[in-house]
């Protein structure tokens, strides 16, 4: 697994996030959106942490994680049925 610098310092202030979850998240998940600066939004469920949404950002290649956090404005608008 490929890694930013940004994103091993993230992971270290966010210690309750594993990168199993984030490879999980890439290879199963609820939405993918491409952002405007080419980064690539995963999103998906973590049961292990009470079913809280996790959000993986990669670099354009889709491999390289930059960023990875728990996404509560996902899970509400999940919750309202306005995401898939």
């Amino acid at each position: 697994m490929k890694t930013t610098a940004y994103f091993e310092q993230k992971l270290l202030d966010r210690p309750e996030i594993q990168r199993e979850w984030c490879e999980r998240v890439l290879a199963n998940p609820l939405k993918t959106l491409t952002q405007p600066n080419g980064r690539i939004s995963y999103w998906a469920l973590v049961p292990e942490y009470g079913n809280r949404v996790l959000r993986v950002i990669t670099l354009e290649d889709g491999e390289t994680l930059h960023n990875a956090y728990f996404d509560r404005n996902f899970r509400s608008r999940l919750e309202k049925g306005l995401e898939p």
